[in-house]
This record gives structure tokens, sequence and C-alpha cells, in this order.
């Protein structure tokens, strides 16, 4: 928001000292806001404010649920939705976007709260995750009618919590999740370009890597891992050789092109972790070696292909290669020294990891002289 703020500032004096016409100016302004992110500070004050009255309303309504006659007790559930997502459109009607997306989130809250409150009145049976996944079918139904971007980031975490609650093997179809979670990922990012709900993009990349390393650690099932590996590399490889392309089909090359390049990395680290997980730990550190230089390698390719123009693949690089050397050195050299050696070494290799670094900082910035980052 501040930025926009300074933009526009500099317009209006581009303008007034003849740098560019009132037509040009114009064009700009309209740019600004068809580009202007929701997730200002007065954005994410009223997003928290209300998660916390929301919070606010079960606790009161929970505290006292007993007392309340039970046609009361609906009435009230149905009273806040009602307000809610009338309340909120109405609000956008008027222009006030921040605060009619502030109402449909807590009417989305309070849809969740008022299916648990109600099971319980009523003794329905069923089991977490199936309240949880009939709470991300309302919120997305919502989201759909009233082209609520934060809803669909609503939705997106609620998917989360029912991605966890599934992982309980008291419930009677424990492994539902496998196909059911990739299947409302896909729906939300129809909604997402439905909304224009950029910010859910993310919570999708990520609850996306969550779920691959959360299917490797519950089915124990590698294939997930070479799967998720490969479609990392395919999203990088196109960020780095043909983001125009990537672009044009999705919108949102770099972060794709960051996410893909940090399932690979997690593939690969994985990979290592299942090595040295092994009984017989001596027999298994040439396979870590050897997979450790796989991920420097993937690393240095990382800032070589695409660190000079996407920020974010360049501190993945820097974050795993720092990691994955001290890591190296403390399976290999570690434990053939003191602990004296041991911190002399590893603080000689920090030294070295920082001149590294500073050095492919100036290189990256030479290819890419407009972007100005510090090391």
């Amino acid at each position: 928001m501040a930025l926009t703020i300074g933009l526009r500032k500099h317009i209006a004096r581009w303008q007034r000292d003849g740098v560019i016409d009132e037509i040009v100016a114009e064009r700009l302004r309209k740019d600004l806001d068809d580009h202007r992110s929701g997730f200002g500070l007065g954005g994410i004050l009223a997003v928290l404010g209300a998660v916390l009255l929301g919070a606010a309303i079960i606790s009161l309504v929970a505290a006292n649920w007993e007392a309340m006659p039970r046609l009361f007790r609906v009435g009230l559930i149905i009273s806040v939705l009602w307000l809610g997502y009338v309340g909120g459109a109405w609000r956008e009607s008027l222009g006030d976007r921040r605060f009619g997306q502030a109402l449909y989130l807590i009417a989305a809250i309070t849809f969740g709260a008022g299916i648990a409150l109600i099971g319980q009145m009523y003794h329905l049976s069923g089991d977490v995750s199936d309240a949880v996944l009939l709470w991300v079918a309302g919120t997305m139904v919502a989201a759909l009618f009233l082209r609520s971007p934060v809803l669909v980031s609503a939705g997106v975490a609620i998917t989360g919590l029912y991605l966890f609650s599934s992982l309980d093997r008291s419930t009677g179809e424990p492994f539902n999740y496998v196909w059911l979670v990739p299947v409302l990922l896909f729906i939300s990012a129809g909604l997402i370009w439905y909304t224009k709900g950029r910010a859910a993009q993310h919570l999708i990349a990520l609850l996306l890597i969550t779920y691959v390393l959360v299917v490797r650690i519950d089915l124990n099932e590698v294939m997930v891992l070479w799967v998720a590996g490969l479609i990392g590399a395919i999203c990088f490889m196109m960020d780095a050789v043909r983001p125009g392309l990537l672009d044009r089909m999705t919108g949102w090359t770099e972060p794709l092109g960051a996410y893909g390049f940090f399932m690979v990395l997690v593939a690969l680290l994985f990979f290592q972790f299942d090595i040295a997980s092994n009984e017989f730990a001596d027999e298994a550190i040439p396979g870590q070696v050897l997979i450790g230089f796989a991920i420097l390698g993937c690393s240095i390719a990382g800032l070589v292909l695409s660190g000079h123009r996407n920020l974010a693949v360049r501190w993945i690089a820097y974050t795993v290669f720092s990691l994955e050397v001290l890591y190296l050195a403390f399976e290999t050299i570690g434990t053939m020294i003191g602990t004296a050696s041991f911190f002399l070494s590893a603080g000689v290799l920090v030294l070295l990891l920082a001149a590294f670094v500073i050095r492919m900082e100036r290189r990256l910035q030479k290819r890419n002289p407009k972007r100005q980052t510090t090391a």
C-alpha cells in the first residue's frame, strides 16, 4: 500500500513537470488499480480482526451452549452466517472490499463452528474429517457465489486441516485424503482463476508440498517423491528457460519456478534422510555424500539458471547449499576429529560460504543489474 501511494505521488509529479501527459498518467493509475494487492496493512488487520472476532463468537457460544434453547442455538448460528455473508456483500457493494472480505471470513469460521456444535447437539454420527470436509465444501461454494478471494484462501487452509485430521486412524476411511486433497486443490485453483485471488496460490503450493511429505511419511510411498520431484523440475526449468511461456500459461512464473525448485531439493533431502536412517550407518555414508553432491549441484544450477532473476530461487539455493555443506562436513569430517577441531573446521566453512555468497551475488547482479539485492 505504501509503495502504491509513493508511485501515485511520482505519477502526479511527472504529470505536473510535463514528463508525461494526462492520458499516460491515467493509464499508469489504472494499471496500479488493476494490479493492486489486497494485502496491505489495513487488509491484514481487517482479516486478523475477523479471525479474532470469529474466535470470540465461537468461545462465547460454546461457553453458554448448554444454557441456550435448541431453537435459539440454531437461530444464532444462522443469524451470524446471514450477517456475515449479506453484510460482506453489502460492504463490497459500497466499495469497502477489506471489511467485506473480513465479514465473509467471520461467516466461514462460524459455519465451521456451527457444524461442530449442531453435530454435538443432535448427536450426529461421523468423524472430524467428515465435518471438516463439509466445512471445506461450504466455504468453496460461498467463494464461488460471492467471488471472494479470502474465502478461497480460507478453503485452502481448511483443506490443510482436513489433510491432518484424516491422519487419525480411528476413522472409517483413513486414506481418502490421498485422492481428495488433490481434487480439492484443483477446485481451489479454478476458484483462484475465477476470483483472481493470487494470495491463495502460495497456500496451494505450500499445501501440495506438505501433502507430498505426508503421503511419503504416512504411507511410506517413495514414488510420490519421484513424481513430485519430476513435476517440480519441470516447473523450475520452464521458469528458468521459458519464463514468458510459463507466464502466459499460468501468470505466476517466478513463484511457480521457486516452489518447483524447492520441491526438487526437498525430494533429494528425503532420499538422503532415507539413506541416513539405514541401520548400517557406516555403509550409508557414501550414499549420503553422493546425494549431498546432487543437492549441492542442484543448488548451484538453480543459481546459474534462475538466480539472476528469481530472488526466491536464489535464497532457497543459498540456504540449502549452506546447510548441506555443514551437514556433509558433520557426517564425514566431524566423526573423525575432536570437538574443538570440528568447530574450527565449521568456522572456516562458514567463512568460505560467506565468500561464496558474496562472489555469487556480484556475478548475479552483473547478469541482472536492475534487481538490487543484499548479500
